[in-house]
């Protein structure tokens, strides 16, 4: 069970703004590895380092202990995992049954696009929640990478468009995504996407940036993406055994592997996370490969922040991520440059250190939080209050009781119908200078007649 805290009578009064985190998990296999788990955590971490009122409900298939802090609550419903199933898989009655008249959502942040017509469509119709939705989109089925049947980018875009605004990995990605979206759908729908998605990399926190270099590193190159033909893991293995025709003197660590092909490629994995940080301090060098849908690669920067140099694919993605970084174009071109850091022990070292300072200064996850922040203030601040004889009963219902839950608010109280929306009324107490929802998973209404 999550555990949530209880705050004391006497802390400060807070506008709670609550928002409901919809998943996009495709890493069953260990959900901590799972890039929307890693990223939610650092999200989190940071956005309660800039501000105190934020309430996160999250959907998942089990309970994460790194998604457990104190302004979270994880709410269990069964989830599809393999991608392509996934992305057409929506549990009306699930999704009905946690999201009741019990708490309140202010926003949604959906990490899965393709459901977002369908979740504002539940919404709308069997809860009496209407908060706007914006979205981290850490995939899309581009023609390029989705070699499956039924890919999902038309469903993509439909969701796209219902929402305020949808972060994603980089602006090559963006591009991409436009230029796909623009064979289907018209020009005006192509501008108003233009509109929506904001580039925004995950970035580190830099609290997580390794203070010094390992100066004295074995000779071994890691591959710490997933080993499929979306991150080019064939042509990686081809640069590698080339490398291995001319010297024997190195080994490779692949820690996503299932099977080693080779007796020099080994897989050894960390289930803690510091321990996975201090074997990509003790690399040689890592290498970034092709990703034919152009993101962020968190496998990269796990590695540059604990100091470990990247050979990168020459591509506008990699020079967003890391512009100084040494680039390859061909197997020959990548060998060439694992020769020299396998070799030149002061040349590894110096792009380990400017590594290292890169992730300090221009991979700072701060700046991105600070964006959604920002945005989420100005989201609520753009929803009108309802102004009117009912929404002057609750406020004076609240007074008379003094604090009363969302749950006997509805149940005792109220007593309404799904189809009536309290979103514009929990808008319009909130907005009350005396009316607070206490931080916590149980929303609570309290009058606090000292507070201006």
């Amino acid at each position: 069970m999550n555990t949530l805290f209880d705050l004391p009578a006497s802390h400060t009064p807070t506008k709670t703004i609550r928002i409901l985190v919809y998943p996009n998990i495709t890493y069953a296999k260990d959900l901590t590895k799972d890039s929307f788990v890693i990223y939610l955590a650092t999200a989190i971490r940071q956005l309660n380092r800039l501000r105190d009122d934020l309430f996160f409900y999250i959907l998942m298939p089990e309970r994460l202990s790194v998604l457990e802090f104190p302004n979270t609550q994880q709410l269990i419903m069964p989830l599809s995992t393999h991608a392509p199933v996934m992305r057409v898989h929506f549990d009306v009655p699930a999704i009905q049954k946690l999201l009741s008249k019990s708490i309140d959502i202010d926003l949604v942040w959906s990490h899965l696009p393709e459901h977002t017509h369908a979740l504002a469509a539940t919404l709308s119709n069997v809860t009496h929640h209407r908060p706007h939705i914006f979205g981290y989109a850490h995939w899309f089925d581009l023609n390029s990478v989705a070699t499956w049947e039924g890919g999902s980018f038309r469903e993509n875009v439909s969701g796209l468009l219902h929402m305020d605004r949808c972060y994603l990995n980089t602006n090559a990605q963006k591009t991409l995504v436009l230029r796909e979206a623009a064979q289907t759908f018209t020009s005006a729908i192509v501008q108003q996407l233009d509109r929506i998605l904001i580039a925004q990399p995950p970035g580190v926190s830099v609290n997580d940036v390794t203070s010094h270099i390992d100066t004295q590193t074995e000779k071994l190159i890691v591959f710490n993406h997933r080993p499929a033909p979306y991150k080019d893991y064939p042509t990686f293995l081809k640069i590698v055994r080339q490398l291995r025709l001319a010297r024997q003197d190195f080994q490779v660590w692949i820690p996503l592997l299932d099977t080693s092909p080779e007796p020099w490629i080994t897989r050894e994995t960390f289930t803690d996370k510091a321990e996975y940080y201090a074997k990509l301090r003790s690399c040689r060098v890592g290498l970034s490969p092709k990703q034919l849908y152009a993101g962020w690669s968190i496998a990269t920067t796990d590695g540059l922040m604990n100091g470990c140099p990247y050979i990168t694919y020459d591509a506008d993605y990699y020079q967003e991520l890391d512009p100084l970084a040494e680039r390859f174009q061909t197997v020959e071109d990548a060998v060439r440059l694992l020769h020299r850091y396998l070799d030149d022990m002061s040349h590894r070292n110096t792009h380990a250190e400017r590594a290292r300072q890169h992730a300090l200064t221009a991979l700072d996850d701060r700046l991105a939080m600070q964006d959604v922040s920002e945005y989420i203030t100005a989201s609520l601040q753009s929803m009108a209050p309802r102004q009117s004889p009912r929404a002057a009963e609750l406020v004076a219902l609240i007074q008379q009781h003094g604090s009363l839950t969302k749950e006997q608010l509805m149940k005792d109280h109220l007593n309404w119908g799904r189809g009536i929306p309290f979103t514009p009324y929990r808008r319009a107490l909130l907005s009350h200078p005396h009316i607070y929802d206490i931080m916590g998973a149980v929303p609570t209404y309290q009058w606090h007649p000292s507070v201006d």
